[in-house]
């Protein structure tokens, strides 16, 4: 990895910054604690980032090396720490937190730098902070997999070893304090900020969460071959938990007790849109045991809520049912003295807060009642004594409610894995202790829920006699219902059926019996649609899932292969295609195959009708049973529809049912020698001596404009390029090199219409840059103001032919190709910041040689060193920030632009103040004006009717005088009297001697 920051200005050698009336050792405390602050005119790394150093009592400082991964700002050198990135370590993850079962955690096993760059690197904008979530821990495998990722539990009881110390800190201190101390320890960290920051944080109060992973893992052992081992090590490590971070965070900092658990989940960097965040990564060493010294755990542990017991009861006398009808009470008042509630609540992924007493604290499941104060209730295991498994709440708004009622709305608000129930999980034997007092202990689920009518077949008298047999003594008439249904279901056989007439006589009169036939015949069409329901869903669910898997095939070519089964098939459908509303219209996008694109001008996105699309699959039919299916019908009807599609280009973010439009770029970089311009020598001289005419201020700006194309496609910076000169110069060519950093997202247009026409929206929409070719706006002000306005517009109005108008967001750059002199129009009103002009060096014209070599840069190895290049640019390094993006910096060809765009009222205002005299018609005669002592004085009545000659007299700007001299040079002019003669009722205008001669070309023109 390189340094974006190679430069140290001598920063090694001198201190730069004044820190009086300090000791050393005062000094380092303030740079320890991050409460030495940079100059805030100075370009460089603020100051808490410095490694400092004294000589006798001079403190002196070095500058850090910086660079860039994705979101994150690393400080130091990672190329050092390749032995600790190498280490292999084990991740859970899972991208449904906080609701995601304890034992669906996806289990990754891989080097540590690879588990970072996939998980700790990048800082989206999102509306919640859920979804994303780790725990830097090893989870004993449940023995289950999905899309060949296998499963761990997220239990603590279930921990095997702990890579990695994970703090989640609320407030009370700032980054800035904590990273000095992690760097003085030499430690590696990841540290961020919390989705929460933006809005419960404040000066000097960040909330932020730290990793840091350890040099070797913390092993606690398999807790079932050895309890009490297990639980001395799952201490230990707490203790050394809480003993670090009071070492680590500043007094007032506070500390999340519920990191300290080997299993507590950490939410991913995230932050809400446009919120601000702070994301580094620290280079350094892992963590190691002795750098953890004990610290007292009792300080972190809340006790247990007083009154907790005089609501351990379950229900206040009444029966508590789950969802299938399964008995709470009953269950509760059998099993509840040895019930491990806390482990059952950490499974089913419910909110657990920390130890209290005993128990632990949690989300209370009535919080949406509470009215005031905390939403935390306490809940705690049964102690197989005089207590059972306690849930309880002292909120008013609880009162009332006991331990089944709890867990009764904690099955509400918990998302059961499929095929299994709530209740399932509260019977299951992970949760109870193996023996108590020398007994196994078995809970059959089946004792608390009412007995299933089954329908069994009944072929014979023999097993007709057998269901009689079976029937129990308040066996009703859904039962024997049901009997009948299984000889109906068994084939309705003669001796069965005499059978059931002859046992059913003592249960049913002559009228019961035929109502229980009926009722059984309804019993056995209900089955058989529910089977025949329940057939269809699992295809269904074999379907979905099939599309989700990476197909063998992993061509994009439509007309390639699907395989040779259904399955098979739609994992390369879902691959190729996705289904979309398309305003109201159905369709399916076909995502493009950059690979296969012949040229830039290939269309991005493909979008067949339903006929179209299922024809197109006709002859890759796959035999299902004995039928042949077209895989693309099971597509349609089985693939998950996108609301629509949309251009989002990073760091825009689509919303989670959208189809994007943007799926990268073409060119992939290459990474050179250098790692800057002598990477790319040819293109570099042809940007800095033709295109920027040697001047190297254009060349920086002109760089920053392209790596904010580059890195920031989904921002609008609110400029554009404008290339004049004559042809054969290398516009064209600058153009396609443009083109190639945006491709296939770019398009080259000629025609105004496909600019500014009715329907451009439609294609312009799905641009990050468009280079327009020979671009001439400049004749009409009505024409030249819709790209004016397209340049800074973050949204623009899509007119598809025979859909509605719909606004979407624009993401558009233009780079505008002339050879004529107003391509578009300056203005001179504040408008022309748009707008960053150059005029080409023509020394190369008629030069083939030249741009054939040209040519071959542009389309080899040199351009995808450039884009290297451009992708790690920070604007820091050239003393700029992605804001001056917005701005394009004056240069004297859009000055020149900015005089042949002048109305004809304005030049002859400006040809007067430039001649320094004029000629007026005055009381009838020719009479010449020219500058006196106070400046040019001319005859109010006689110089308005020389302007107006030349003005539109239905435009008030070209008619005005005194606000055209305001608007272009910002001075008032001022009106007198004349003074004697003929003169004396005479109003003059004064213009003064700054705005007249050289100073117009000075203002307008930037001539000398």
């Amino acid at each position: 990895m390189k340094d974006n920051h190679s430069t140290t200005n001598g920063m090694e050698d001198k201190n730069p910054f004044q820190v009086a009336g300090l000791n050393v050792l005062q000094f380092a405390r303030m740079w320890r604690d991050g409460l030495l602050h940079d100059h805030p005119n100075r370009s460089e790394p603020p100051l808490w980032m410095y490694d400092h150093y004294r000589e006798e009592n001079v403190v002196k400082f070095k500058r850090p090396q910086t660079s860039k991964i994705n979101d994150a700002t690393i400080i130091g050198d990672l190329e050092k720490c390749d032995a600790l990135l190498a280490q292999t370590v084990v991740v859970g993850t899972t991208d449904t937190a906080p609701t995601t079962f304890g034992e669906k955690w996806e289990h990754h096993e891989q080097p540590l730098g690879d588990a970072i760059l996939s998980f700790l690197t990048r800082h989206p904008e999102q509306a919640e902070k859920g979804g994303n979530a780790f725990f830097f821990a090893e989870g004993q495998k449940t023995g289950k997999r999905r899309n060949r990722v296998e499963y761990c539990y997220k239990l603590e009881k279930k921990i095997l070893r702990v890579y990695a110390l994970s703090a989640d800190i609320d407030g009370g201190c700032t980054v800035e304090q904590v990273i000095p101390r992690l760097r003085a320890l030499g430690l590696f960290a990841i540290i961020y900020t919390t989705h929460s920051h933006s809005s419960k944080g404040g000066v000097g109060s960040d909330r932020f969460r730290i990793v840091i992973p350890l040099a070797e893992p913390f092993e606690l052992g398999i807790r079932e071959d050895d309890p009490d081992a297990w639980e001395a090590q799952r201490g230990e490590w707490k203790s050394r938990y809480f003993g670090f971070l009071e070492k680590l965070i500043p007094d007032g900092g506070e500390i999340d007790a519920k990191g300290a658990l080997p299993s507590q989940m950490m939410h991913a960097p995230a932050r809400p849109s446009g919120a601000d965040f702070k994301h580094y990564i620290l280079a350094g060493r892992g963590l190691k045991l002795d750098d953890m010294p004990a610290g007292d755990v009792s300080k972190y542990t809340r006790r247990a809520p007083s009154g907790a017991k005089g609501g351990s009861g379950a229900v206040g006398g009444e029966p508590a049912y789950l969802s299938d009808g399964f008995d709470l009470l009953a269950w509760w008042q059998d099993h509840g003295e040895y019930f491990l509630l806390p482990d059952f609540l950490e499974m089913i992924g419910w909110d657990v807060r920390g130890e209290a007493g005993r128990g632990i604290d949690i989300l209370c499941p009535n919080a949406d009642a509470h009215t005031s104060g905390e939403d935390m209730a306490w809940a705690a295991e049964g102690d197989g004594a005089d207590e059972r498994a306690i849930i309880y709440c002292h909120h008013d708004h609880c009162d009332g409610l006991y331990t089944c009622d709890f867990l009764r709305l904690i099955e509400e608000q918990t998302e059961m894995p499929d095929g299994q129930s709530f209740s399932t999980l509260l019977c299951d034997p992970m949760f109870y202790p193996d023996e108590l007092d020398g007994e196994t202990i078995a809970v059959d689920r089946a004792d608390y829920v009412d007995e299933e009518i089954k329908i069994e077949w009944l072929k014979t008298p023999a097993a007709v006699k057998r269901a009689f047999a079976a029937l129990s003594a308040n066996a009703g008439k859904d039962h024997l219902a049901a009997i009948y249904a299984g000889i109906l279901q068994g084939g309705e056989r003669q001796k069965a059926v005499e059978k059931w007439n002859e046992l059913v006589k003592p249960h049913l009169d002559a009228n019961g019996r035929k109502s229980a036939e009926k009722h059984g015949r309804e019993l056995l069409d209900a089955k058989k649609a529910e089977y025949a329901a329940e057939k269809a869903e699992k295809r269904r669910e074999e379907n979905v899932a099939a599309l989700s898997e990476t197909p063998a095939n992993i061509s994009l070519d439509p007309a390639e292969p699907l395989g040779d089964d259904l399955n098979s098939a739609l994992a390369t459908l879902g691959y190729r295609y996705a289904v979309c509303d398309l305003g109201g219209r159905f369709g399916v996008v076909r995502k493009p195959d950059y690979d296969a694109f012949n040229s830039d001008f290939d269309s991005t996105i493909a979008v067949y009708r339903k006929e179209d699309f299922l024809n197109l699959h006709l002859d890759r039919q796959i035999v299902e049973g004995e039928q042949l299916v077209n895989p693309a019908k099971v597509f349609l009807e089985t693939a998950k529809r996108k609301s629509g599609l949309v251009f989002a280009p990073p760091p825009t973010v689509p919303g989670e049912n959208d189809f994007n439009m943007y799926q990268g770029r073409k060119l992939k970089a290459k990474t050179g020698e250098f790692g800057d311009a002598q990477d790319f020598p040819f293109l570099h001289d042809f940007m800095l001596r033709i295109v920027c005419d040697g001047d190297a201020e254009k060349l920086s700006w002109m760089l920053l404009w392209m790596a904010h194309m580059v890195q920031r496609p989904g921002e609008k910076p609110g400029t554009s390029v404008i290339a004049v000169g004559e042809g054969g110069i290398g516009k064209g060519r600058f153009g396609a090199l443009l083109g190639r950093l945006a491709a296939p997202n770019f398009k080259q247009l000629e025609n105004e219409g496909h600019v500014v026409g009715q329907f451009a929206g439609e294609h312009l929409s799905k641009c990050v840059l468009v280079v327009v070719n020979e671009a001439v706006f400049g004749a009409s002000r009505k024409v030249s103001s819709t790209p004016k306005a397209l340049v800074d517009a973050v949204s623009i109005q899509v007119e598809a032919k025979g859909l509605s108008l719909v606004t979407v967001p624009s993401f558009t750059r233009f780079y505008f190709d002339s050879n004529d002199a107003v391509p578009v129009l300056i203005e001179n009103n504040g408008s022309e910041r748009r707008y960053f002009v150059l005029k080409f060096n023509p020394e190369k014209h008629g030069d083939t040689g030249y741009f054939e070599d040209l040519t071959k840069a542009i389309e080899g190895d040199e351009m995808a060193y450039l884009l290297d290049y451009l992708e790690r640019y920070d604007p820091a390094s050239a003393g700029k920030s992605w804001a001056d993006v917005r701005t394009a910096p004056e240069t004297p060809e859009r000055k020149v632009m900015g005089w042949h765009s002048m109305r004809p009222a304005q030049r002859r205002l400006l040809t007067v103040l430039r001649d320094r005299e004029v000629t007026l018609r005055v009381g009838g005669y020719d009479e010449t004006f020219v500058p006196g002592q106070d400046g040019l004085r001319l005859p109010k009545a006689a110089f308005r009717t020389y302007i107006e000659a030349m003005a539109n007299k239905h435009d008030a700007d070209d008619v005005d005088v005194v606000a055209m001299v305001r608007r272009l040079f910002g001075v008032e002019i001022t009106e007198k009297r004349g003074k004697v003669g003929d003169n004396s009722d005479m109003r003059f205008w004064v213009f003064p001697p700054e705005i007249l001669g050289k100073n117009v070309d000075r203002v307008l023109l930037g001539a000398a």
